[in-house]
């Protein structure tokens, strides 16, 4: 076993199994431990899966409807609320703090799912240019509809950004040398905005479960990757709750998903069945009636237009 982040195997060891989060993921990520450096404060996954068994996981499986961490079968359909989830509002006072959006033009959202940081961000700024790389067949037309434009292989970005953007989708990742792509699309004054899980080896201690995270960052972690790849750190800051907590939320999340699809009673599959029957005109009159009523007192996009 070799480091991906120093490339020396004298400081491995192995601290763990690999633990699944949904157990029908056998298929996709096999016997697996997790692997640590001491030297470089990184932990990785070993042996790593098969990019194209992953791509068949994202692609398909990962944003499946009525699986953590995504619950809400028709979660997708709100395109106005979506992106005013208290941690997209945090992101948004966050980077205007940090960042003169006057210089922005262009921004490259890594991983971008539905997009609603850079769909935010563009309410506030219209000049801003939205572009992004994402492969799952629900979130492409949601970006589609949100004006980023797409691309599926990052072999064919013949552009360059201002600000890439990154969450939580370089744990996702097999090896790190999306750095090296990152600085090759980046101006010379470009920034680079990611959030990760911060995993220590206190992190370890208790975890229900890893996946589908295959990479476990630490600050020394990127403090070595920022040397080594010539950028600078301009800010580094810890947020959120405690590992404690953390370990409690994974848990309470991972059970819910048993229960729903191993109990005798399945209430989304009931609701699938009954939408199935139900005339199209009444599903709509139901869906409308629901952002109206949600929007009524919660109308807060328009502070961004």
């Amino acid at each position: 076993m070799e480091c991906l982040v120093c490339k020396k195997n004298e400081n491995i060891r192995i601290i763990d199994d690999y633990k699944l989060e949904v157990k029908e993921d056998k298929k996709f990520f096999r016997e697996m431990k997790i692997a640590h450096c001491d030297k470089c404060e990184f932990s990785f996954a070993n042996p790593m899966p098969k990019l194209e068994i992953l791509n068949e996981f994202y692609e398909k499986v990962y944003r499946s409807a009525n699986r953590p961490p995504y619950w809400v079968p028709e979660n997708t359909k709100d395109l106005d609320t979506n992106p005013l989830e208290d941690k997209n509002l945090n992101y948004l006072v966050y980077l205007t703090t940090f960042i003169d959006f006057r210089k922005i033009k262009k921004i490259f959202d890594f991983g971008s799912g539905y997009g609603n940081l850079g769909y935010l961000l563009k309410k506030k700024f219209p000049n801003l240019e939205l572009y992004c790389s994402e492969n799952d067949k629900v979130s492409k037309e949601i970006l589609k509809e949100r004006g980023y434009t797409n691309f599926e292989d990052l072999g064919l970005i013949n552009t360059k950004f201002d600000l890439i953007i990154s969450l939580h989708s370089l744990e996702h990742l097999t090896n790190l040398s999306i750095f090296s792509k990152f600085e090759n699309i980046l101006n010379e004054k470009g920034i680079i905005f990611f959030e990760v899980p911060n995993c220590p080896s206190e992190y370890f201690e208790g975890r229900p479960y890893d996946s589908p995270h295959l990479l476990f960052f630490t600050k020394k972690t990127f403090e070595i990757i920022a040397e080594k790849n010539n950028f600078q750190i301009e800010n580094f800051c810890y947020s959120s709750y405690s590992f404690e907590n953390d370990h409690r939320f994974q848990k309470e999340s991972q059970d819910l998903y048993e229960k729903l699809n191993n109990g005798l009673f399945n209430f989304y599959k009931l609701k699938k069945m009954i939408k199935k029957i139900t005339p199209n005109f009444l599903i709509k009159l139901k869906n409308n009636f629901t952002v109206l009523k949600e929007l009524k007192n919660f109308n807060r996009i328009d502070w961004f237009a």
